[in-house]
């Protein structure tokens, strides 16, 4: 089977690429990896998640999210504080 067959029948069976989907779980662990109550060292979370750098971390946050990571830092922020105790606090992802 070449690669090219057995990535269009990962993406029948699951609805996306190989690719894709290893970049969404790579996003997914930086993401539940920020304290937003703590100060974020940005390259040791980027390659801690297994960002090659820190602006490819930065690329790949933007393309998933429309936000940088630091702007998204500081919304998740505001959030917690004008919701106090709402339920979504220590969530990894805001409603904004």
């Amino acid at each position: 089977m070449s690669s090219t067959h057995l990535t269009q029948r990962f993406k029948e069976l699951v609805g996306v690429t190989p690719k894709r989907l290893a970049r969404t779980y790579r996003f997914a662990a930086a993401v539940f990896a920020i304290d937003p109550a703590r100060p974020v060292d940005w390259g040791e979370l980027a390659s801690d998640a297994g960002y090659f750098d820190q602006a490819h971390f930065g690329h790949e946050f933007r393309a998933f999210t429309g936000l940088t990571p630091t702007r998204y830092v500081e919304v998740r922020r505001r959030f917690l504080r004008e919701h106090p105790g709402h339920v979504i606090d220590g969530w990894s992802l805001p409603a904004d």
